[in-house]
């Protein structure tokens, strides 16, 4: 039952806070001479970098593909494809299984109000809501970090980009406070747009029912499009 019940909620946990096969190619094998890593600014700073040049971002489509584990056992899987407007709208059209079930729906919010329907033909309903959208906010700000490195250059769908590892651990205020994370992220040296994002990450928690630690498994690929597109967030026409 507690695996029902997650992923029941699934639609309208998604809509408030935000592992997998990548969306689009991408390549980390050798790359023209003009990528020279030597050349590159330092690791940090080209995280930096990339952070501030997101957040000033004023709308983005993304496609993320999820997967979390337990025990190595496929718990929860989401597949979604989102849009962004700043600095308080956000569209999502996902698909949710566990291993009893599955749900598909959409949602929408515009700062405090909230919109969504279950399956592809279901009626659009609205939601009494207390978060409020902020984006781009701090989603591109990655917590507990202790390590940042290349990897090298690469590409994401035709586009050469750099390559980032980053080593960062969960916090409270995103809701994954003990996990230990991994992060290849691959920027654009041109604009230092996230172009994609692997992270893979894990922790291990007391079970007392098994009386055995419990081993939870993330992963997650981000794939970035469309950085300032012609891009619209509307409520939907309606809604009950």
């Amino acid at each position: 039952m507690r695996r029902v019940s997650l992923l029941a909620c699934l639609l309208l946990a998604v809509g408030a806070c935000a592992p997998g096969l990548p969306a689009l190619p991408f390549v980390s094998g050798p790359s023209p001479a003009r990528d020279d890593v030597s050349s590159w600014p330092p690791a940090d700073a080209a995280l930096a970098s990339a952070t501030a040049a997101m957040t000033q971002l004023k709308t983005l489509r993304e496609h993320v593909v999820t997967r979390t584990y337990r025990n190595e056992e496929l718990f929860l899987s989401l597949d979604s494809e989102r849009a962004y407007v700043a600095p308080d709208r956000r569209y999502e059209r996902m698909e949710g299984r566990s291993a009893v079930e599955a749900v598909q729906g959409e949602t929408v919010q515009i700062g405090a109000k909230f919109f969504k329907r279950v399956g592809k033909e279901g009626q659009w309903q609205e939601f009494p809501w207390t978060d409020t959208v902020d984006w781009p906010g701090h989603e591109y700000t990655f917590m507990g970090v202790h390590g940042v490195t290349y990897a090298g250059a690469g590409e994401v769908n035709g586009r050469p980009a750099r390559i980032l590892v980053i080593q960062h651990e969960g916090a409270a205020e995103t809701r994954n406070a003990g996990w230990q994370f991994q992060t290849r992220l691959w920027i654009d040296p041109t604009t230092n747009y996230f172009l994609q994002r692997v992270t893979t990450g894990s922790i291990e928690q007391p079970d007392p029912i098994a009386g055995k630690p419990m081993v939870q498994r993330y992963e997650g690929t981000w794939t970035y499009m469309d950085h300032n597109g012609s891009i619209a967030v509307s409520a939907p026409i309606g809604a009950d």
